[in-house]
């Protein structure tokens, strides 16, 4: 019998790396069923196949960490975070006046090597992205690229309030129709079972208690993957340099020694769940 994704997932559990979970090997075995039926060619198949998988859940239930051994073990994907592909993007279209030329001309360079491509926490802050995201998976449509994509977020929860939703509306359409949505069962919090194992207070301030700090932000965020945001509250901005889609990393100065009221400090912390 061949080595198959849950046999990977199984040395992990082997080497004491994780705890086995009846509910992240479900979904391990879901998220590669679909990607078998999406290269299968046959007419029997042909009703079934979708165009991606998208998984949601809370967070610290291993949804990144599952979604990219699949994306590892079948050798022809790649991994992007979300912000960072939106910033490529916007990087690439915005240096030429024929913005869908160089939009496709990204979008079949990113997959020119592969087959799979896992866009890691999406979820849409501002209208620029809402309105161009369409187009975007149009696009990976057209060059048969199976998506895999994770979210704290429902479908039909992305870009909540947002302005001009209902120009939006349509991308929820297509992947409520066209992608497996799945919920990851898993209600534990891995995030927070690390977290109390772990100091939350370090003292003194020293090389030892730096290296502790930081290693544990490691543990808890995909380094590759780090962005900034802003958190903009009436006409003032924050600028949070180091962060995930819902950790971030922040000076004492930068939190304490800003003029900053009851409201700013409820935005940082709707936008983040844990803040070192």
């Amino acid at each position: 019998m061949s080595f198959n994704v849950i046999d990977q997932y199984e040395s992990f559990v082997s080497n004491s790396f994780i705890k086995r979970d009846s509910n992240q090997i479900k979904l391990l075995k879901q998220v590669y069923s679909s990607w078998n039926n999406f290269n299968k060619n046959s007419f029997i198949f042909k009703n079934n196949k979708k165009h991606g998988v998208y998984v949601h859940g809370s967070v610290g239930t291993g949804k990144t960490f599952l979604l990219n051994l699949i994306c590892q073990f079948t050798k022809v994907g790649k991994k992007i975070h979300f912000n960072h592909l939106m910033n490529e993007i916007h990087d690439s279209i915005n240096i030429n006046d024929n913005k869908e030329k160089k939009l496709e001309e990204y979008i079949w360079n990113l997959t020119l090597k592969i087959n799979i491509l896992f866009i890691d926490e999406l979820h849409i802050y501002n209208i620029v992205d809402a309105l161009l995201i369409n187009k975007i998976f149009k696009l990976f449509a057209k060059y048969k690229i199976f998506i895999i994509i994770s979210s704290n977020f429902h479908p039909n929860d992305l870009y909540k309030d947002g302005l001009q939703r209902n120009d939006f509306l349509s991308f929820i359409d297509y992947l409520i129709e066209d992608f497996k949505v799945i919920e990851i069962e898993n209600k534990t919090d891995y995030r927070r079972l690390t977290l109390n194992q772990s100091k939350t207070y370090f003292t003194p301030i020293n090389n030892g208690t730096r290296e502790e700090f930081n290693l544990l932000f490691e543990r808890l965020v995909d380094i590759a993957s780090l962005t900034s945001k802003t958190i903009k509250t009436k006409s003032r901005s924050l600028l949070i340099e180091t962060c995930s889609a819902n950790v971030a990393l922040c000076s004492f100065d930068l939190l304490c020694a800003n003029n900053l009221g009851h409201e700013d400090y409820k935005n940082i912390a709707k936008t983040f769940s844990l803040i070192f």
